[in-house]
């Protein structure tokens, strides 16, 4: 890609102009990752931004932890548990575990977590909306405590692999100014420091509770937003773990002889959502075949081979299939490239002069891959006004979740690290939800049922009928699998699991 070698030159000039790369023995004792995003908080359920997670992980612990191959459900603080009654969940965590100041990591630890700091209206955090499922939590003995849920809630694991665990005494001690600039955990790192807007210092805990973590002693947090110069530093050796690549520094990054980059196809998907119902604008697409005929018109597997550079994976529903719940047969009902098909869908809906739609998405690396979906539009004859000129993604967001998006919205989508079909399908698709631009009650019906049912076989089978409507009736256009992109030195082994979150307790040098 030309876009690709401005951006090799630009990034080389710039690696020249940075420091020299620090010495091995150096590197030995300390980890330094280049996030992207910027850090506003340090106190996780005070924000949503999906960094906050990986630094969970590293300075508290989480009641369950996940399998970064398979997504399977392991372990973590939570030792064990079992299911009392549909509604009733009880939980052992592991004796002896104490924060960083000293103080027992137990069960009323995990009471104060989920009822103080999430559920507590005073705290209005963002997060709660995540656990409103709970109903009360109930502490049995030091070890022992119970989720008492409102209905039954089948994917309370999964919901708890992101529960990191507060210390009441530090919380109330300092007050939440504090805890937002200066998290405390249980974890296997300890914090420093913060530098806002520039990094976060951490050290290891030597009295950590899980034998031979972490492995290396230090790690240094860096905001590095620009990409070309966290792509510079990666390469540079100023830093070691650089995230949030896109697919056209692949290249740069795997000629240097420093860096071993790392791909990994995530829960992370890419979409058109259509204004299909008229939320916010009425016109063609309200028309079942106009929108399946946009759908025909754009080749996305050309897209994903020539603009992605073969970094991402071709998606045929409305749920990746690493979300449980995902039904390999919706494929037979996606609508493949077929321009012809296109154009007979737009004559038979009386559209065979064309029409204009808009199209919103966020700015960065999407452009690209949208400019190019709207160069298949425009022959067939439909032309695209876009709308990209807020500037940032939480402007879009806040439109979107307005229905104030008209025409075509592109979006991607994590689901929030939970590997199941409820993290995504009824944040869309519910008729209460803001995101819903295609309300079908009956939709919304099946929905609800699967969320309310913890029977494995039901919860399928509603899944399996909601993303087959889905994709009957056009709703969206499944757009590609997000394949995150890394940039390691070739010296570090670290595991990066599917669900974006990097291994750094486990990591080592060779």
């Amino acid at each position: 890609m030309k876009k690709g070698r401005f951006v090799l030159m630009a990034v080389f000039m710039m690696a020249i102009l940075l420091t020299a790369v620090p010495s091995q023995a150096a590197k030995k004792d300390t980890l330094v990752v280049g996030f992207s995003d910027v850090f506003s908080t340090l106190d996780h359920y005070q924000t949503t931004i999906r960094v906050t997670i990986q630094l969970g992980y590293m300075v508290w612990d989480s009641l369950v932890t996940r399998n970064p191959d398979t997504g399977e459900i392991n372990p973590g603080l939570a030792r064990s548990w079992k299911i009392i009654n549909p509604t009733t969940w009880e939980f052992k965590i592991q004796p002896g575990v104490k924060f960083h100041n000293g103080s027992p990591c137990n069960a009323q630890a995990v009471r104060y977590t989920i009822e103080e700091r999430i559920l507590d209206e005073k705290q209005k955090s963002p997060q709660a909306v995540n656990f409103k499922w709970i109903k009360k939590v109930e502490v049995v003995d030091e070890v022992t405590f119970r989720i008492i849920t409102h209905q039954p809630y089948p994917i309370v694991l999964e919901r708890l692999n992101t529960l990191f665990v507060y210390d009441p005494v530090y919380c109330k001690q300092v007050g939440d100014q504090k805890v937002a600039e200066a998290p405390m955990g249980s974890g296997p790192y300890m914090f420093v420091k913060w530098d806002r807007g520039s990094q976060i210092v951490l050290k290891k805990n030597p009295n950590y509770w899980v034998k031979g973590i972490p492995k290396i002693d230090n790690v240094i947090c860096r905001t590095i937003p620009e990409i070309s110069t966290r792509v510079a530093e990666v390469i540079s050796g100023n830093i070691d773990f650089g995230q949030n690549f896109t697919p056209d520094v692949w290249e740069i990054m795997e000629k240097s002889a420093n860096v071993a980059p790392l791909e990994v196809p995530i829960l992370r998907i890419n979409f058109w959502q259509f204004d299909g119902s008229g939320v916010a604008s009425k016109g063609p697409w309200t028309d079942k075949r106009v929108r399946q005929a946009i759908i025909h018109a754009v080749d996305r597997k050309a897209i994903i081979q020539k603009i992605l550079g073969g970094h991402g994976t071709e998606l045929h529903g409305p749920c990746n299939p690493l979300h449980w719940g995902y039904d390999p047969a919706v494929k037979q009902y996606d609508y493949p490239y077929n321009p012809d098909k296109a154009k007979a869908l737009l004559k038979e809906a009386g559209y065979e002069k064309g029409f204009a739609i808009d199209l919103w998405y966020y700015e960065g690396w999407q452009k690209q891959p949208n400019q190019a979906a709207m160069g298949y539009l425009n022959a067939v004859g439909i032309t695209v006004n876009v709308k990209d000129y807020m500037g940032n993604t939480g402007q879009l967001i806040k439109f979107r979740n307005a229905r104030k998006v008209t025409g075509i919205g592109n979006y991607g989508w994590g689901s929030y690290n939970i590997f199941d079909a409820d993290a995504i399908l009824p944040a869309w698709f519910m008729t209460r939800e803001g995101m819903c631009y295609n309300p079908d009650q009956e939709l919304n019906d099946w929905l609800q049922a699967a969320r309310d049912s913890v029977d494995p076989a039901k919860r399928k089978a509603l899944y399996s009928k909601a993303q087959i409507k889905i994709m009957k009736e056009a709703y969206w256009m499944p757009f590609f699998v997000v394949h995150q992109i890394y940039g390691r030195n070739k010296n570090l082994q670290i595991v990066v699991g599917k669900d974006e979150v990097p291994r750094f307790n486990e990591a080592y040098w060779k």
